[in-house]
């Protein structure tokens, strides 16, 4: 093949395969909108777990080595695992209106091109969770008090993040009512 050829036939495909990247505002953000937003939304005021889909700048938070999406690694990456275990388990997401395999392609094929949310690449020096909870009291049934930060609500406990760092699964049920109230509001459920 004459060198004339082969120079923009090289361009031509470079030209296509950028053509054909997955664009988060195009291809990932409908499908969030359709199967995610319902529980994972700023908009509707639901944080399941903790997570917020439809506010990049805190969706930003959880892209990192450490966060739910691992910019670069599928594989590593919790939020293409739990799209793609067994329906039958308990963590697997969405709970209802399942995504199309294409659907799952599209999300495996951002996340291996960098998981960009915009043109910008994501913070990934930074740790999951950047944007640290706020210390607030937390009252229990008999009356005593800790200044703690709510990290999450999994299943019947809460998980306290306390002054020093250290994680603390509590029963939820053993708190005050107040901070029952307090920690459900806050996780959204």
């Amino acid at each position: 093949m004459p060198r004339t050829l082969v120079i923009p036939a090289t361009v031509c495909l470079m030209l296509t395969s950028a053509a054909q990247a997955v664009d988060f505002k195009k291809d990932i953000r409908p499908i969030l909108k359709e199967h995610c937003y319902e529980c994972h939304s700023e908009e509707t005021g639901k944080k399941k777990a903790g997570y917020v889909f439809d506010d990049l700048e805190v969706f930003k938070l959880d892209i990192s080595p450490k966060g739910i999406v691992v910019a670069g690694e599928p594989g590593e990456s919790y939020f293409l695992e739990v799209m793609t275990m067994p329906t039958s388990e308990k963590a697997h997401m969405p709970p209802k209106d399942q995504l199309k395999d294409s659907d799952i392609a599209k999300v495996r094929e951002w996340i291996s091109a960098g998981a960009l949310l915009d043109a910008a690449p994501p913070p990934s020096a930074l740790p999951a969770r950047a944007a640290a909870p706020a210390m607030q009291a937390w009252t229990n049934a008999e009356g005593t008090t800790i200044q703690a930060a709510l990290l999450r609500v999994e299943g019947e406990n809460v998980i306290f993040k306390l002054q020093d760092g250290r994680e603390l699964p509590y029963p939820i049920t053993k708190l005050s009512a107040e901070s029952q109230t307090k920690a459900r509001e806050t996780a959204g459920q």
